[in-house]
C-alpha cells in the first residue's frame, strides 16, 4: 500500500461562509484524518483553508468522506457519506507533478473539500500549482443541536449560532444585493475548448498559472507549454504570466481576478463546435497591453481586468 504525504483541508465561497461540524476521511489502511476548519470559512471557492497537522507525514490515500457543516448564509446544516475515486486518486498520487520552478517530480500536498450553499460538495487534489477536481457530490439537509454543535455554549439559540453579521458583514450586505446563485457552482463546472497564448514581439512564453472557476489550476511550462495544445477547461478568473526575451530578460503580467460576469458572458456567447484563445498582446515596448478573446477571426477585448499589473521577473 503506497502512502504519500499530504494534508486534508476546506474550502467554501467567498462571500457564502460555512464551518465544518465534523469532517472525516477515511484512508485505505483504515486509519481516518478529520478535516479542519479554523472557526468561520470564507474563502475563495476551491483555495486551501485551515491546515492541522496531524498523523504521520505519509498517509494511505482516502477512499471516503463523510461531513457534516453549517451554512451560515443559508441558516442550514448539511451532511453526506460518499465513496471516493479511488482508482482516479492513486493514478494521480502515482504520476505527481513536476514543480515548473525546480523541475523536480513532487506529489499532491493537499485533498480539498469545498462545501456550498445548497449542499454542494467538491473534492480537489492540490500539488506544485496544479489542481484538479476528483468528485461532485450532493449532501442533505440535517438537524444538530446546539447543545451538540457549541458544547462549550449549549444555551446558545440557533439564531444567535447562525448570526454572523458583525463577524463577516460583507456576507450580508452581498446577500442583500445577489441573493444566494443556487447552481452557480454547478455552472463553474462546465467546460469549453480554449488555451492561453501571447502576442508580444521578441518575446516567448515561459510559462502560464491559469486557475478557473470551478477550483481547477493548472501551470503550463516545458513541453506543455510547447504543446499548448486546446482542452477543455473551465471558464478562467486568473492568469499569470511569465515571458522572456533573447537576453534572459523576464516580465510577468497577472490577472487578479477577472471579472466573472464579464468572463461568463463571453463564454456563454461562443461557439462551443470551435476552439477559443485568451491572449495577452502588447507591443514590444510593452506599451499597448490588452488580454484578448478569439474564437477563429471574432476578438473580443476583455475590460475588466488590471492593465497595469505587470512587473520584471526577479529569479
Amino acid at each position: 500500500m503506497n502512502k504519500y504525504e499530504w494534508l486534508p483541508t476546506e474550502s467554501s465561497p467567498k462571500m457564502y461562509p460555512m464551518n465544518i461540524y465534523k469532517g472525516t476521511l477515511f484512508l485505505e489502511d483504515g486509519s481516518t484524518v478529520y478535516i479542519p476548519s479554523s472557526g468561520i470559512s470564507n474563502e475563495t471557492w476551491g483555495h486551501i483553508g485551515s491546515t492541522h497537522i496531524q498523523g504521520k507525514d505519509a498517509k494511505a490515500i482516502p477512499v471516503k468522506l463523510e461531513i457534516s457543516w453549517a451554512s451560515f448564509m443559508e441558516r442550514k446544516f448539511y451532511k453526506g457519506s460518499w465513496d471516493l475515486p479511488v482508482e482516479k486518486i492513486k493514478e494521480l498520487f502515482n504520476k505527481g507533478i513536476i514543480n515548473w520552478r525546480s523541475g523536480e517530480k513532487e506529489n499532491y500536498s493537499y485533498i480539498i473539500t469545498g462545501c456550498a450553499p445548497g449542499g454542494v460538495v467538491v473534492v480537489w487534489m492540490y500539488g506544485g500549482d496544479q489542481q484538479i477536481e476528483i468528485a461532485r457530490f450532493q449532501a442533505k439537509e440535517t438537524e444538530i443541536s446546539m447543545a451538540d454543535y457549541v458544547p462549550g455554549n449549549p444555551t446558545i439559540s440557533r439564531d444567535t449560532f447562525f448570526d454572523i453579521s458583525s463577524s463577516v458583514p460583507e456576507a450580508y450586505e452581498n446577500l442583500k444585493k445577489k441573493g444566494i446563485p443556487y447552481g452557480i457552482w454547478d455552472t463553474y463546472r462546465e467546460k469549453y475548448r480554449w488555451k492561453p497564448e501571447i502576442n508580444i514581439p521578441n518575446y516567448k512564453l515561459e510559462h502560464v498559472i491559469v486557475e478557473m472557476f470551478n477550483g481547477e489550476m493548472e501551470t503550463l511550462f516545458g513541453a506543455a507549454l510547447n504543446d499548448n495544445q486546446f482542452k477543455l477547461r473551465a471558464v478562467p478568473r486568473y492568469f499569470s504570466f511569465l515571458f522572456s526575451n533573447s537576453n534572459g530578460d523576464k516580465y510577468v503580467f497577472e490577472v487578479k481576478y477577472a471579472d466573472e460576469q464579464e468572463m461568463f458572458e463571453l463564454f456563454k456567447n461562443v461557439d462551443k463546435t470551435k476552439p477559443v484563445e485568451i491572449i495577452l498582446k502588447m507591443n514590444g515596448d510593452f506599451s499597448g497591453r490588452q488580454l484578448i478573446f478569439k474564437q477563429e477571426n471574432k476578438e473580443i477585448f476583455i475590460k475588466k481586468i488590471d492593465l497595469d499589473n505587470f512587473w520584471k521577473y526577479q529569479e
